[in-house]
């Protein structure tokens, strides 16, 4: 699926028994076939989180949702973010107060995932505005930028929703 000019998202369908990780990397490896990539989580030194991009100009997000796995790639912006939910998600109000619903975690996901801090960031923090082709997103509070992320919902298998960020 092609978004925004440079902006891919590729869906896979993650058989029973074979790990989500190997289905992104496969399809990471097919959108940059001379690239590496690697996670390191920067709390454990485990290899899961955010995925970098080595040995091409180019920046990834991965993630997964009932029995799926979605990749997002940009070689046009420094950075993205996807997210995937199933739609039907409860207890989001938890996280994120004010009538969360699936698509609105989605976004604020999204934009945390492509500000590089992830959910190290309170998602309550995230202020998310709708425009009339698509979304904006920004995170408020003490070490924000200011930085505007513009974001679209993202067509997805059904049950689940989904979106991606991107710097404006």
């Amino acid at each position: 699926m092609t978004l925004r000019p440079g902006i891919r998202v590729v869906w896979r369908a993650v058989p029973p028994g074979v790990d989500r990780r190997t289905v992104s990397r496969a399809v990471l490896a097919e959108l940059l076939p001379s690239a590496r990539f690697v996670s390191r989580c920067p709390s454990c030194g485990g290899e899961h989180g955010r995925v970098r991009v080595e040995g091409a100009d180019a920046a990834v997000s991965v993630s997964y949702a009932a029995g799926w796995t979605v990749v997002a790639m940009t070689q046009e912006h420094a950075a993205i973010g996807v997210d995937a939910v199933p739609a039907d998600a409860a207890g989001l109000e938890r996280v994120l107060p004010g009538g969360a619903d699936a698509l609105s975690w989605a976004r604020v996901e999204a934009v945390l995932k492509a500000d590089g801090r992830g959910l190290g960031v309170d998602p309550a923090r995230v202020e998310i505005s709708l425009a009339a082709h698509g979304w904006s997103g920004r995170v408020q509070g003490a070490g924000a930028d200011g930085r505007v992320w513009r974001g679209e919902d993202v067509k997805a298998p059904t049950g689940i929703v989904a979106a991606v960020a991107r710097g404006a």
